[in-house]
This record gives structure tokens, sequence and C-alpha cells, in this order.
């Protein structure tokens, strides 16, 4: 069962798990977007990376047909 929080409208607490609710939709939309943008910062950052060492082993083999 779950009992509602003093003070705050929409959040709960489970009585039997002592686990806090929200049940505020905007909390919750914000939350979501925070998260989809940090994964999207995260998913942009390892492809930069991904590029930065493919452009490095482009430039080296560049180099090594100069070289020949």
């Amino acid at each position: 069962m779950k009992n509602k929080v003093e003070g705050y409208s929409g959040i709960f607490k489970d009585a039997d798990s002592g686990v806090i609710v929200n049940r505020e939709n905007t909390d919750r939309s914000r939350y979501r977007l925070a998260k989809q943008q940090a994964q999207m910062t995260n998913d942009s950052q390892h492809e930069i990376a991904h590029l930065k060492s493919e452009i490095n082993e482009i430039k080296s083999l560049l180099h090594q047909l100069l070289n020949k």
C-alpha cells in the first residue's frame, strides 16, 4: 500500500518496501528528457572518439604510402 508523503503532492511511499514513488508527470518527463539527453551526449562522445581513431589510422596509412 502506498501512503501519500506529507507536504508533497504526487509523492507516495510504499509502506512495505519503503520505496518513494513520484507520480508527478512533469517531474517524470523532465527526468526522462534529461536521461535521454545524457545518453545522446555519451553516444556522441563515443562516436567522436571512434571517428578520431579512424582519422588517425587513415593519416598513418597515408604516411606509409608517402614514405614508399
